[in-house]
């Protein structure tokens, strides 16, 4: 770059309006003030003096440079591929299985291609013009590059509901095109049918977007019948385990992204629990898939076994887990048939597992203290009292005590929650424009910022950023002695029940339903819902 061979150079830059002009390596001019290069170039009058080779070096050197500014040819589909290799890689890391990312969401995937006719069919919707890749029979290309199909066997749902093709058509895989982009792309957009798939309603079709790769994410776990709730999914993506927020940014560099691609993968919300819930089923739904493995006793979304882990979380006695278990096999929601998902059933509609333990729990609370803000305080002066009598003995747990514990440790827990959402940065690492014109522009802002980020944070905080926590399926943690967050796991129950012949009692006898009259016996109440009659009525 020379800046006295660019003083001849006097017109006003188009997009800053300066003139200050430098030469690039091409003999273009560039705007030292925002790198804006013009088409204008400066003629060379004498290259007797330039060597050959060096000239044939300079041009080698342009074409690599050409080639990475126009990138790769990409299609929409396999920028969602690349977010859910990302996602799979990411609860990997976690502590999921490998068959997860290998088998299940590879199988997933590899279906909803087929099912919206975008891959592994006849027509395509996006047809190239590219040598096949030799498919690897002996384990998953997921391992090698994300942006490849493998063509290994499926399991036997993935031919079900499909029509018979010739094997040279059904089972191809469609491959990322390395070349450099074509002619006929669009301006509009770095993927090739940005434009094209920003404006598609076709009817009976799925479309992707970024919340539906969580939705097939949990699909997958629910089908390997992983230790994670959905509560737990959406919880390690805001915590920046699972990549969702800017996920694109971690495309490859040749993957150029702009225009109508910012509308397509740029998501500026976070999940919500419902949303995810309700895409997951119109995703098993759309894909025509069987019934789900069998969610038994021995598994982990069974109620008793969450039952057990959220009473540990909300630092419960461990005594009340037998009443959890009775209230599971009363009500009937620990069966099988219940509990596990089929999407080609007439109702299709699976069971919130983690919300289903909660209300569990919730009702174990209200057989026990009424909670009507009366019996539950008159316990706890009977309980405190007990205690302070009896030092030695085990003690009785206290309602009033544990609820100061744990709103103590909820609000604390909370404020942390909207800090870091307040502290949270949206924007990208990987700048956005709307136009490869604009390319310049936008990493020249995206430079300013962070040079007005460091400099601000250096003036308001001189500590060190702490690092993202570690991921934990439990969010609080109880430890005994510790006289500020008193630990209730061994607590007893006996000042709460009574006995009766051979057998232990509530000392409540009422069942308090919301503004409904009380319940005598939770059996009446049992068969009462299960009639689709209210109480009381």
């Amino acid at each position: 770059m020379d800046l006295e061979e660019a003083k001849e150079f006097k017109e006003r830059c188009t997009q800053c309006a300066a003139v200050s002009w430098g030469l690039t390596d091409e003999g273009k001019y560039y705007c030292t003030s925002c790198h804006n290069v013009t088409e204008r170039s400066k003629e060379v009058i004498n290259t007797g003096a330039i060597p050959n080779t060096k000239i044939q070096a300079i041009n080698r050197g342009l074409k690599r440079k050409r080639k990475l500014e126009r990138g790769w040819d990409w299609y929409v589909c396999e920028g969602f591929q690349h977010i859910l290799y990302q996602q799979a890689e990411a609860l990997k890391t976690l502590g999921v299985g490998p068959e997860l990312k290998n088998e299940v969401l590879h199988n997933f995937w590899k279906r909803y291609l087929q099912k919206s006719k975008q891959a592994y069919c006849k027509n395509p919707v996006c047809r190239r013009k590219v040598t096949v890749l030799e498919d690897n029979q002996s384990h998953s290309d997921w391992d090698s590059e994300p942006e490849l199909l493998s063509d290994f066997s499926c399991p036997s749902f993935v031919e079900s509901g499909t029509e018979s093709q010739p094997d040279g058509l059904a089972q191809k895989p469609f491959p990322i095109s390395k070349a450099s982009q074509s002619e006929t792309a669009s301006i509009c957009s770095g993927s090739l049918d940005g434009v094209e798939y920003s404006l598609r309603k076709e009817k009976g079709i799925v479309k992707m977007t970024v919340p539906r790769t969580l939705a097939f994410c949990y699909l997958s776990l629910l089908w390997q019948r992983e230790t994670v709730t959905l509560s737990d999914l959406l919880r390690f993506v805001e915590e920046g385990h699972i990549p969702y927020i800017n996920a694109f940014q971690h495309f490859p560099e040749e993957m150029k992204l702009y225009g109508r691609d910012k509308g397509i993968f740029a998501i500026e919300s976070w999940p919500t629990y419902e949303d995810i819930y309700k895409k997951m089923i119109e995703i098993a739904k759309f894909l025509d898939l069987p019934r789900f493995p069998d969610i038994t006793e021995d598994c982990y979304l069974h109620p008793n076994i969450l039952c057990m882990k959220y009473l540990m979380e909300v630092n419960l006695p461990d005594e009340m887990n037998d009443l959890t278990c009775q209230v599971v096999k009363m009500t009937g929601v620990g069966e099988v048939d219940f509990l596990t998902f089929d999407p080609i059933a007439k109702m299709a509609k699976t069971v919130k597992y983690d919300v289903q333990a909660v209300a569990v729990i919730v009702v174990v609370l209200k057989l026990l203290f009424l909670l009507d803000d009366n019996l539950e305080w008159s316990l706890s002066n009977t309980a405190e009292k007990y205690n302070e009598n009896n030092k030695e003995d085990k003690p009785w747990f206290d309602f009033r005590k544990w609820y100061q514990v744990m709103k103590k440790s909820i609000d604390e827990k909370k404020q942390e929650w909207e800090e870091a959402r307040a502290k949270y940065l949206w924007k990208s690492e990987k700048p956005l424009y709307h136009s490869s014109i604009d390319r310049a522009v936008a990493f020249k802002r995206r430079e300013m910022v962070v040079d007005l980020q460091k400099q601000f944070s250096t003036l308001v905080d001189s500590t060190p950023a702490v690092g993202r926590k570690k991921p934990s399926s439990f969010q609080f943690n109880w430890a005994e002695g510790d006289a500020a967050r008193t630990c209730f796991h061994g607590h007893s129950l006996q000042g709460i029940l009574k006995n009766k012949g051979q057998s232990l009692t509530t000392k409540n006898s009422l069942y308090w339903l919301s503004t409904q009259k009380f319940c005598r016996r939770f059996s009446d109440f049992i068969k009462r819902k299960r009639k689709g009659r209210r109480p009381g009525q």
